[in-house]
């Protein structure tokens, strides 16, 4: 309607020359191609790291299996509630959960050893968190429930898992570019939502914030406005190309 072209296919390789941004785009239909453009916009997301578990699809779909306690916590108020993580992303979303959603709380580490600060072990004695060093042998679907399976014999279940492993960022292409990531390995982007490299921008899990559909249509926002308010003017690398 408004004259987009869609091009369907996967970016292999993203490079600047002279002030553009060359795509080589690769297609079943169209083979091999290259795209020139003055700006370009990365809404490529992260995926997450799950946890070993064969039956996932399917723990997911009935809720047993989850990711993001901001979303869904309520969902599963007052149950008893595993998370699979360590560090401090770990034991952020344990004590999370354990202040807003249940009082039955524990932390499988997944054999990995939390090195706690006094803060820290106050916070996990406060909202009486089980933290499980043990590494986990196994984890399946036992009677609607979620069965961690211990090397050490002991073996428990719970009516909710949670996975906190982190994720994987799909910011390859801006990495090539030189673009700089935060120690999470997020974008950092300015608040205009453009990279380190100018004229690339970048919207939505790749830049740190909430991994959360409305907020990355916020980044969008901001990034297309500041890409049509630029698109006739020089860009850095032209002459008198000195953007803001």
């Amino acid at each position: 309607r408004y004259g987009a072209r869609i091009a369907k296919g996967l970016i292999a390789d993203l490079q600047k020359q002279s002030g553009s941004f060359i795509a080589t785009v690769e297609s079943k239909d169209s083979g091999r191609q290259q795209i020139r453009a003055r700006r370009v916009l990365l809404a490529t997301g992260a995926q997450d790291i799950e946890p070993n578990f064969p039956e996932l699809p399917d723990a997911v779909q009935r809720g047993l299996v989850r990711y993001c306690p901001i979303c869904d916590g309520y969902e599963a108020r007052d149950q008893k509630i595993a998370i699979i993580g360590h560090g401090t992303h770990g034991l952020g979303e344990a004590i999370f959960i354990a202040r807003t959603y249940s009082d039955d709380v524990t932390l499988l580490t997944l054999g990995k050893r939390m090195e706690l600060d006094q803060k820290q072990r106050q916070r996990v004695e406060e909202h009486r968190i089980k933290v499980v060093e043990s590494p986990i042998d196994a984890l399946e679907i036992r009677d609607d429930r979620i069965a961690a399976l211990r090397i050490d014999g002991a073996n428990m279940s719970f009516d909710v898992l949670y996975s906190a492993l982190g994720l994987r960022f799909r910011t390859g292409l801006a990495l090539a570019l030189g673009a700089q990531h935060d120690d999470t390995g997020a974008l950092i982007v300015d608040h205009h939502n453009q990279t380190t490299v100018p004229g690339l921008y970048a919207a939505g899990a790749i830049v740190r914030g909430l991994d959360q559909i409305v907020v990355a249509m916020g980044h969008s926002a901001i990034a297309a406005t500041h890409i049509h308010n630029h698109c006739e003017l020089p860009t850095e690398e032209e002459p008198g190309g000195a953007e803001e």
